[in-house]
Parts: C-alpha cells; sequence; structure tokens
C-alpha cells in the first residue's frame, strides 16, 4: 500500500540566526548510532523512561545510552513499517504495524492477534487510544475504527455507523471520554452512543483531512489539519494558518504539548514552538542541527525532552529548555544586541529585540539583562524548575539619568516614558518628589517616595519638568520632557 505522506511548510519567525544554540543540548540518531531506521514513523515513551521509537525497518528502543533492535527478538517485525506506539496503565507498549496489526509487548512476551486481524482486516494500523476505562480505540488506514476492551473487538466503518471515513488518521480521548478521530474526511466525535461530525461544510474547521489531535488540561481541542492549525473550545474555533499568522502553508503532521503547556508541531520545513497565543518560533535545517526540514513526529517525554522524527533522516533529540523574550527601550522601540544571561548560558538581541536561550531542564537561575550604563526593568527575573518553554520573558532598558545637586548621594532617574513610567534610584530608603513644570508650577509631589518605586506620569500634561528628588542628603534635580 502506498504510505500518504503530510507536509507543512512554515517560515523563520525570528530572524537572527541561532549562534546561541548550545550543541549539546541537541543529539541526532541515525541508522550509524543507533539502531533506527531512516524514517521515524512513532514514538513512546513509557513508565520506566525507555524511549520506543517505529520505524520502517520495525522497532527499536533507548534505555539511557543503550539502543536494541527488536526485529530480533521478533522476527515479524523485522523490515515491518511500524506506524504507532502506544504505552498502556500496565507499562505495556502496544504496537500498530502494516502487515500484523497489533501487537502487544510487556517486555518478555509477544501477544498477537492473528484470527482478529484477519477477521477485521486490520492492516496498516494508524494509530492506538486508549480511554479511562483501558479500551483501545484502533485506527486502521482504509479499514475505520476498532474497539478492543480486552474481551471483545467491535468495528466501525463509514457505512455502519456515523463515522466519517474509514481511512483513520489518529484517535484522542478527552476527559469525558469521548474519543476524537482524524479521518480524511472530517472529525469525528464518539461518546460510545452517538456520533458528533465536523467538516468544512457544518463547521469552522478550516480542511477535512486531519492528521493529529490533542487536548490540553482545561478540554481545549488543538486540531492539525492540512488548512492550519485549529482551536476548538466552548467559545467556539480559532483557526492560524497562512494567511493570518506566521505559518506560511497551513499543513501539519503531528502535535504534542511539553509540561508548560507550549505545542510543538512537525512539519515539513522544521519544528514549530507555540504558546497557543500569539509566540511562535520555528527550528529548521538552517539555524539548529536538525539534519532536515520534513518531520513526521514530534514527542515530549517525561523528562521534557523533545524528540524529532524526520522523513528519511532519523532522529533528533532536544534536552534543554526554550527560554525566549524581548527587550524595547523607554519608547516601546526594540533593543538590539544587549547580552541576556541565564546561569552559564547567554544570548544577544536581535534586530527586532528579541532573545532565545536554551537552559538545562529543571534548572533554577536568574534572567539578567546586560549592558553597561543602562538599567533594565525588572531588573532580573527569577526561574525556577524550568521543565518547558518559558516565553514573554520580556524587559524595558532604559537610559539611566543622572541627577545633579547639593549631596554627594548618587541618584539616577529610569524615564520608561512609553510605559508611563519613570523609577528613581538612590542610597536614601525615602524622599520627597516633586514635579515643577516650564514656569514655575507644582504640579505633582510625593513626599514619601520609596526607593525604586514606579511613579506613574502618563496623566501629567505634556511639558518640560524639573524633578526635584530630596532626601536627608541633600537636593538633586533633573529635568526632562514629557512632549
Amino acid at each position: 500500500m502506498k504510505k500518504v505522506l503530510f507536509t507543512i511548510s512554515l517560515f523563520l519567525f525570528l530572524t537572527s540566526p541561532f549562534s546561541h544554540l548550545r550543541s549539546q543540548n541537541w543529539t541526532r540518531f541515525t541508522m550509524q548510532n543507533s539502531e533506527l531506521g531512516n524514517s521515524v514513523l512513532a514514538m513512546a515513551s513509557d513508565k520506566k523512561n525507555n524511549k520506543w521509537f517505529g520505524t520502517e525497518l520495525g522497532l527499536a528502543r533507548l534505555t539511557g545510552k543503550t539502543w536494541t533492535d527488536f526485529a530480533m527478538f521478533n522476527e515479524k517485525l523485522k523490515g515491518q513499517y511500524v506506524n504507532c506506539l502506544t504505552v498502556d496503565g500496565s507499562n505495556m507498549l502496544w504496537i500498530g504495524t502494516d502487515d500484523y496489526g497489533v501487537i502487544e509487548f510487556d517486555g518478555v512476551r509477544w501477544t498477537e492477534h492473528k484470527e482478529e486481524m484477519k477477521r477485521l482486516q486490520m492492516k496498516f494500523i494508524s494509530k492506538i487510544a486508549i480511554d479511562k476505562n483501558d479500551v483501545k480505540w484502533i485506527g486502521v488506514t482504509l479499514g475505520g475504527l476498532v474497539r478492543y476492551d480486552g474481551r471483545e473487538w467491535t468495528k466501525y466503518t463509514s457505512s455502519d455507523s456515523e463515522l466519517l471515513s474509514d481511512f483513520i488518521l489518529c484517535v484522542a480521548v478527552d476527559r469525558a471520554n469521548r474519543k476524537w478521530i482524524g479521518t480524511n474526511d472530517g472529525l469525528s466525535v464518539f461518546d460510545d452512543y452517538k456520533w458528533i461530525s465536523y467538516t468544512t461544510k457544518n463547521s469552522k474547521l478550516p480542511h477535512n483531512i486531519v492528521p493529529a489531535v490533542i487536548i490540553d488540561k482545561n478540554s481545549v481541542k488543538w486540531i492539525a489539519t492540512l488548512g492550519g492549525l485549529v482551536r476548538m473550545d466552548s467559545d467556539g474555533w480559532t483557526v492560524w494558518n497562512s494567511a493570518n499568522s506566521p505559518l506560511p502553508c497551513d499543513q501539519i503532521n503531528d502535535l504534542a504539548f511539553d509540561p508548560s503547556g507550549a505545542i510543538w508541531m512537525a512539519t515539513d520545513k522544521g519544528i514549530v514552538l507555540f504558546d497557543g497565543k500569539d509566540q511562535w518560533h520555528v527550528y529548521n535545517s538552517k539555524n539548529t542541527v536538525l539534519p532536515a526540514d520534513i518531520h513526521r513526529r514530534v514527542m515530549v517525554d517525561g523528562q521534557g525532552a523533545k524528540w524529532f522524527g524526520s522523513n528519511l533522516q532519523g532522529l533528533t533529540r532536544l534536552s534543554a529548555q526554550p527560554v525566549m523574550g524581548r527587550i524595547v527601550d523607554e519608547k516601546g522601540q526594540p533593543a538590539a544586541g544587549i547580552k541576556v544571561v541565564c546561569g552559564s548560558d547567554e544570548a544577544t538581541t536581535n534586530a527586532n529585540g528579541e532573545y532565545y536561550i536554551e537552559v538545562a531542564t529543571n534548572a533554577t537561575a536568574a534572567l539578567t539583562p546586560e549592558q553597561e550604563g543602562r538599567t533594565f526593568e525588572p531588573a532580573s527575573r527569577q526561574l525556577t524548575a524550568i521543565s518547558g518553554a518559558r516565553f514573554r520573558q520580556d524587559f524595558i532598558v532604559s537610559s539611566a539619568m543622572v541627577a545633579e545637586g547639593t549631596s554627594a548621594e548618587r541618584v539616577v532617574v529610569n524615564p520608561y516614558l512609553e510605559q508611563g513610567y519613570i523609577t528613581i534610584t538612590m542610597e536614601s530608603p525615602v524622599a520627597e518628589v516633586e514635579f515643577v513644570n516650564a514656569k514655575g508650577e507644582s504640579i505633582r509631589t510625593i513626599p514619601q517616595y520609596k526607593n525604586e518605586a514606579k511613579i506613574t506620569i502618563s496623566r501629567m500634561p505634556k511639558s518640560n519638568y524639573t524633578l526635584y528628588i530630596r532626601t536627608a542628603k541633600g537636593e538633586k534635580r533633573l529635568q526632562f520632557n514629557l512632549k
């Protein structure tokens, strides 16, 4: 049977090269240094931290740094396409193949279902999902949906049920135990009693081919289609595509969440990271060590490592966690060339003021921007137990203005005018602060200003001001313009 490959194109949202990527965070696995085939078709991580991979050559396992080729233990896996892998609550591995249907493996014994495979025509298994009752839901390419409760097998097809199509691409189970079934003719939902169908004709689904569905902790459905990424919740549908987002084309191959709730996408032009709102980041063969741009599968394991299965170019692992943000000046303009340090890692902002750092998993560190003669709001950000992607770690940079006056005390004013406030840094804990306009009129007085507190100025009249800072050590003054 001819394999159907799903592709997507995405472009680099951050414009600067990833010179800050650390090679030790990235590991490539190929036929030369592992037991993998060229194309990674399926991935799963079990409770013992074993990583399982299905390829066009069969089944392989990575335990620590040791690879095992399981074709040598099960002759039927030799040269067999392993299309899907799922681990159940008992740590049993469920293997979906082309020619031998579903095979179970408990680490010692192999269990095949020869009679059921023949009777139900269970070849070319595309997905195995497990519901809350430990029932297995098996998607069969061109063969419909099969239910197996450990005793009985039941098959649903488009001719004897309301299933939209017999061409099953994916199956996901939500918190209400409903099955979300992606097909090449739309999305079917089944609660064990009734069916609901979503297509381009009766919903905002942008395309009827649905390669992947994942469901977050808030029961929001994230749907990969050939028409873009879809968010579906109780409020309706949101679609990101090439017309309204950084996605330059609309087909997505696979989806996975990391512990932070960020969404990782496998595409035909790299790996895409999305915060679910408006922050995007793209990894490809030009800005990382990824060997190619075509990726079929993505997995985030229990330790937070990301695994990217490519088409024809093996497997890549990213073991660190991405931290990213933006630095702008007091006028809201991007601040380029600023160094940002996080522990032993660092990066420099690009022309758009953006930075990206890879930080060790579970690290706790201060994220601190640095540039001589300039101050930052906040001065640093404390990151604790970093287990997933961190977005929006933003800063505002200001050129410090030194006040002059009668005391030896150093007083620095940081005007974040675009943001509508200033801060004053001084040796004294408390001061009297007064704003006097060009006519000599006192516009505002703060009798008990505390060191480094924000003073809101967004509602003050536009004018030239003299700012007086009076402490126990004397008076300082500074002129600035709110025009």
